[in-house]
């Protein structure tokens, strides 16, 4: 077995260790178990307790920052020095209804924004068909315009070394116009690049904002910015499943922004295009390019990569399929795509070892983050709704005095944790859009359902994909790109 191997069998592995010690020490030594589960509540409590600090301190950065007029502070702050930088925005597409392209493309064009320095780019697929032109050129015609340039270009199939996925479309885009960025005598450090789902609606703040940190940042070339995606879209259109797990990933994603070095890159993202062209642009053979691209990064400059939160959003769509029936099935493949992250594992870890120049106790720090981010994934929700309690199937340990002080003392650590989802639907509360008329009486009872929904969501659209992912890459069943379906 090779070390390549070896690095994608270990999270699984870790995983499903971590599901069978607990189910045979029940059996045989039920105290122990109880006792182990115990210490991994408390464990759990305070990491909770942490997240919840770190939401309030996300969501009061974010606030602060949507109310900034981030063009008024550019010119405020830099005179007439932020009108040298470029943006390149690049947004990849396959078959999606021009319908929601037409909403992202639009609201691009409304940034509170000089627009004369945005390139804009649809990037379509070869492999789409004619139909992808067609809505291409209607946009370019639409909406051509309000940009400085509107560029298409058209990712051809089959080209060596590639997979079919977002990846090889945005890098062909990305060399593309840097040909045209060259030739045009512009300084690559000076762009920065943007890339964007279809379904996404920046905020009309967010390329000021943007330009002003990358004007800020004393290295914009060893630093990636990272926006806060919402999944706000269409949130109160989906079924409340759904409404849970988009609001669980824009607060993990808050969360995560006002802690600078847990941060990685994720979907939306923006990098200099000198970055890119030192990095080669993204990788071309995995399917979860954003984050992928983090380590990438890291890398190629031996560890002086670091990402810069951008606490204003991006909006994106919560999946809905168009029935019930599909989107849990879109939502769960979604969410076992973005679990694929985990093959980054033995890339990580192998090139972790091999890079001497990487700060010595950081790099370790990064790999244990990385293990136990995709651990936690797979096992919290598991271990807190189902195996904790599996002590009592042993008819001994029934009769003990550890039997009859568990669920009391269980019960309290639930109740402490509780505090954790007060802030959670408090947040909510404020950070969602207006519910719509008539909506009331369905939502007063969704809050209601809240408690008890919210730990079989977790499982179903959580742990059980991660599981899945996890477990197909021990045995070599590798993920293939797909789109997840919107409408």
């Amino acid at each position: 077995m090779n070390a390549k191997k070896f690095w994608e069998i270990f999270p699984g592995l870790t995983t499903w260790l971590s599901f069978l010690i607990p189910i045979v020490l029940s059996f045989f030594i039920p105290t122990a178990a109880a006792a182990l589960f115990l210490v991994y509540t408390i464990y759990w409590l305070i990491k909770c307790l942490i997240m919840s600090w770190h939401l309030i301190l996300g969501y009061f950065h974010y606030r602060k920052e949507i109310k900034i007029d981030w063009q008024w502070k550019l010119e405020e702050d830099f005179s007439d020095h932020w009108k040298s930088i470029y943006h390149l925005v690049i947004m990849p597409t396959y078959k999606e209804p021009v319908e929601v392209l037409d909403r992202a493309v639009g609201k691009l064009a409304r940034s509170n924004y000089l627009l004369a320095k945005v390139i804009f780019v649809l990037a379509i697929e070869e492999r789409a068909g004619e139909e992808a032109v067609k809505r291409a050129e209607e946009l370019k015609k639409r909406y051509g315009h309000f940009f400085g340039r509107f560029f298409i270009t058209r990712h051809p199939v089959n080209i060596k070394n590639e997979i079919i996925g977002k990846g090889a479309n945005i890098t062909y885009a990305a060399k593309e116009l840097t040909k045209y960025i060259l030739k045009e005598k512009i300084d690559p450090l000076r762009v920065v690049v943007t890339t964007l789902d279809s379904d996404n609606q920046v905020h009309p703040q967010y390329l000021a904002c943007l330009t002003h940190r990358y004007i800020q940042n004393k290295d914009p070339r060893h630093t990636s910015f990272q926006p806060l995606p919402m999944y706000f879209n269409n949130i109160w259109q989906v079924p409340m499943p759904m409404r849970i797990v988009a609001l669980g990933s824009s607060f993990w994603q808050m969360i995560e922004s006002t802690r600078p070095r847990h941060l990685r890159n994720f979907s939306a993202h923006a990098q200099t295009l000198q970055t890119l062209i030192d990095v080669d642009y993204w990788s071309k053979v995995t399917i979860v390019e954003d984050g992928h691209q983090f380590w990438r990064t890291y890398f190629y400059y031996h560890g002086n990569h670091l990402v810069v939160p951008i606490f204003v959003p991006i909006y994106q769509d919560a999946v809905w399929a168009g029935n019930y029936r599909d989107t849990f099935r879109e939502q769960y493949l979604q969410k076992k795509r973005w679990a694929w992250g985990v093959s980054d594992m033995p890339y990580v870890i192998m090139n972790t070892i091999k890079d001497k120049q990487l700060p010595r106790l950081y790099k370790w720090v990064n790999v244990g983050r990385l293990l136990e981010g995709h651990w936690a994934w797979a096992t919290t929700s598991i271990f807190l709704v189902l195996i904790g309690w599996l002590p009592f199937l042993n008819h001994n340990f029934r009769t003990t005095i550890w039997a009859f002080n568990f669920p009391l003392i269980y019960s309290r650590l639930l109740t402490a944790a509780m505090l954790g989802m007060a802030i959670t639907i408090i947040i909510s509360t404020l950070l969602l859009p207006p519910r719509p008329k008539g909506h009331w009486p369905r939502m007063f009872v969704e809050w209601l359902l809240s408690p008890f929904l919210l730990p079989l969501t977790n499982i179903i659209f959580g742990s059980l994909p991660a599981i899945d992912s996890q477990t197909r890459l021990m045995l070599g069943k590798y993920l293939e790109y797909r789109v997840t379906v919107k409408k």
